[in-house]
């Protein structure tokens, strides 16, 4: 039994990486639709579809595997949450399949505004399910006997319309903060612009779902039950870490530095995650569910460690070079 609580917590502790390295360079992507829907110059879009076009199959990679983990290492959560969620879950997968084929499409095609709109309101699609999928799961959901009891709209409240809202001036951040990399002249000065916009909206709205879980006691299990406000000094740390690293993004924008607002926007992520995740640690599912209580068989686990530890550096070898084979700036395919 020690040894199953201690490969579950490992597992949780993989699974938050895969997620979030799954948000943030998914997430770029999406950002670059998003920001498709506000450049109505057809010969921006064409560079801002290109920067994304080498490297956003790689990046679905992560999706993959953490869809694997998942349900190899806590098939209770896989079997049940998912059920529970099933209309945003079913929504998502559609986004996805809306948001590929516009981007596919458009690169070959003569008319290329459907497509573009395709692309661009499917990553709002996409966007929009990833915050209701997140927000329901955080919000807490309802289990009796390991079964789930709830409603089939419980995902669909205040606090997941404000976890969506987020992640939509989340994902334009670091969008915009992928084209300042990616892009030169008007359209780089453009993103900056952009970024600096969005990211100011974010911190916004970060900081309304901390007021948010201050005032609503049903929320109290995201932050813990000690500390200033009833939040716990991990989560504090955490949230005061990553309006810190918003802070270093805007220095860079300001100063002109490409790498470095993305490198500060995966840094604000990564702090939020640690926020929310160390004072969840070690439940899976708010409010009571626990990584030990939803965790396979220890032997599943071990085989899975295993599979898994030898499929990751090959994973994180094939993304590492997907990026350096599209280093460089976007340019138009005729030039490229």
């Amino acid at each position: 039994m020690d040894g199953q609580m201690g490969l579950a917590e490992v597992w949780y502790v993989i699974m938050a990486l895969l997620l979030w390295l799954y948000v943030f360079t998914d997430g770029f992507d999406l950002g670059v639709g998003l920001l498709c829907l506000l450049t109505p110059d057809e010969t921006r879009r064409d560079l801002m579809t290109e920067s994304i076009e080498g490297v956003w199959h790689a990046n679905q990679t992560w999706l993959v595997m953490l869809g694997g983990v998942l349900f190899g290492a806590y098939p209770l959560v896989y079997g049940t949450v998912l059920a529970a969620l099933y209309l945003p879950a079913g929504f998502l997968l559609f986004a996805l399949m809306a948001r590929g084929i516009g981007l596919e499409y458009r690169a070959e095609a003569d008319n290329k505004r459907p497509w573009t709109l395709l692309f661009g309101w499917g990553s709002v699609a996409v966007t929009l399910a990833h915050g209701f999928l997140l927000g329901g799961i955080l919000q807490g959901m309802a289990f009796d006997n390991m079964r789930f009891v709830g409603g089939m709209y419980d995902w669909f409240s205040p606090f997941t319309v404000l976890v969506a809202a987020t992640l939509l001036c989340l994902y334009t951040m670091l969008g915009a903060a992928w084209l300042v990399l990616k892009t030169t002249s008007g359209l780089q000065d453009a993103a900056r612009w952009w970024a600096m916009r969005s990211g100011a909206a974010t911190v916004v709205m970060v900081v309304l779902v901390v007021v948010c879980i201050v005032l609503d006691r049903s929320l109290g299990h995201l932050a813990g039950r000690a500390g200033l406000g009833g939040l716990s000094t991990t989560f504090l740390v955490g949230i005061l870490a990553a309006v810190l690293c918003a802070g270093l993004f805007f220095r860079a924008l300001a100063q002109g530095f490409e790498r470095r607002p993305l490198l500060f926007g995966a840094g604000m992520l990564a702090f939020v995650f640690l926020a929310f995740g160390a004072s969840l640690f070690p439940i899976i599912v708010p409010p009571g569910l626990t990584a030990a209580q939803a965790a396979a068989p220890d032997a599943m686990l071990r085989v899975m460690l295993a599979v898994i530890g030898g499929l990751m550096p090959v994973v994180i070898f094939y993304n590492a070079y997907q990026y350096r084979v599209f280093s460089g700036k976007a340019a138009p395919e005729d030039e490229a």
